[in-house]
């Protein structure tokens, strides 16, 4: 027993260290909050663009959000397009998308491991060069996103620029819904300022998301088309720029707007279902994506491998530790109580505890430890939230932060459900399933 104890309590240690490093760098990262965001040098040379929207039964939304990207644009409307692909659709999502202006492709895969959005991708692409229009640039957004009416000129910028390949500014189309879409939406203004800031300040890669990205049409045209097809395509995505030493860009003037999960059941599936994806994303080319560091020497092949890594250490929290101190304070109260049949707790170096070694461990060892954790976290995620929504209200054209005060303060609760979905996720292979849609484009 008594070795038994050593180890656990070792092995309690190495996963603290291990949590540790991501909470580092999230520090690192909100000591740089006041560096200056990156602005590309604007160009009048317009490149065609190819907008690109994989629908599956979102009839609710798709009529409008196609609608508000035709008349809102500040780009000629002969130098884009959309499209859109209905995946394996049961209702009206292709007619009413292509009343809306868009031009239609039909995406049928019966087989169910194929009911990702990487599936619809990758054909729209191919469909969409097989129209030979020259486009320059592949533009991804998902049914209920909306674009800031300068998102094409910004990201034209860009490309101008040298970017081939980056993500843009998330907001949120209701962040002041409920305390659900307030907490949400917090937590992508957080992830846009402090972190795809500090990160093109310092030319590391952003990882991609879905709403928005951009790649250019000569990237796609060298590997081939679409080349990630788990269900964090996005991420694996970023995962194989980074292999191929290609940068992903983070633009923060391309502004996004995303709608936001309404209730605690919606937030469970799509972070559930997101953490299975990136699960396997890490498992699958997490360890290579490290390895490379030390052919390529950029620094983030770490730092993507450190977001990465972040999803297995959440089961690792979620499963070991309410195990670990559920056993450790009932094994020190045995030890205080004295059943002898029970055994003796000892401390890591080896020494015998007694009752009151025990109780001064869990009096004056366990619980300020705790303290000092939970103090931590309860300041970080708040302070960086914070930080993030006033820096970006003038960008969003926020008057106050109404709304947003619960967001800011309810910042770490997220993250616990957080890991606890996306230990669910893990645990049970969560796939896609419907969420309910808040609002429409016009609002």
């Amino acid at each position: 027993m008594e070795t038994f104890y050593q180890i656990l309590e070792i092995v309690n240690y190495v996963i603290i260290g291990i949590c540790s490093l991501s909470l580092l760098f999230q520090l690192v990262m909100i000591l740089f909050f006041w560096l200056p965001e990156k602005h590309f040098k604007k160009s009048e040379d317009l490149a065609k663009i190819a907008l690109i929207i994989c629908a599956r039964n979102e009839e609710a939304v798709i009529g409008e959000t196609i609608e508000h990207l035709l008349s809102t644009q500040d780009y000629p409307r002969d130098r884009y397009d959309v499209f859109v692909v209905a995946d394996n659709c049961t209702d009206a999502t292709a007619r009413k998308a292509e009343e809306a202006g868009a031009t239609v492709f039909i995406h049928e895969d019966r087989d169910p491991a194929h009911h990702r959005v990487a599936y619809p991708l990758a054909y729209g692409f191919s469909k969409i060069r097989e129209l030979g229009r020259d486009y320059e640039l592949l533009i991804r957004i998902d049914a209920d996103n909306l674009l800031k009416e300068d998102y094409f000129r910004r990201m034209n910028d860009a490309y101008r620029s040298g970017v081939k390949i980056a993500r843009p500014f998330e907001a949120s189309r209701n962040a002041t819904q409920n305390t659900w879409t307030a907490v949400s939406a917090t937590y992508y203004l957080r992830d846009s300022y402090i972190a795809c800031n500090f990160r093109e300040f310092f030319h590391l890669d952003s990882m991609l998301t879905g709403a928005g990205m951009v790649v250019a049409f000569s990237v796609l045209e060298e590997i081939g088309g679409w080349d990630a097809f788990t269900s964090s395509e996005d991420a694996e995505f970023t995962v194989n720029c980074l292999l191929k030493k290609r940068r992903v860009h983070y633009v923060a003037d391309a502004v996004v707007y995303e709608d936001q999960p309404s209730t605690l059941a919606d937030t469970h599936k799509r972070n559930a279902r997101m953490g299975n994806g990136l699960h396997t994303v890490f498992w699958k080319k997490g360890w290579s994506l490290f390895g490379h560091f030390f052919v390529s020497g950029r620094w983030s092949n770490v730092d993507l491998f450190v977001q990465l890594l972040v999803i297995p250490v959440a089961v690792l929290c979620c499963l070991w530790f309410p195990a670990y101190y559920i056993f450790y304070c009932i094994a020190h109260l045995v030890n205080i109580l004295g059943p002898e049949w029970l055994g003796t707790v000892v401390s890591l170096d080896g020494s015998l505890l007694t009752a009151a070694k025990s109780t001064d461990l869990l009096l004056h060892t366990l619980l300020p430890m705790i303290g000092v954790v939970l103090g931590s976290y309860l300041v970080l995620y708040p302070l960086q939230t914070w930080i993030a929504v006033v820096r970006s209200k003038k960008k969003l054209g926020m008057k106050n932060m109404k709304g947003l005060k619960r967001g800011i303060l309810l910042s770490p609760l997220l993250m616990i459900l957080n890991a606890v979905s996306i230990t669910y996720g893990v645990l049970t292979r969560a796939g896609w399933k419907s969420v309910k849609r808040n609002v429409k484009a016009g609002e």
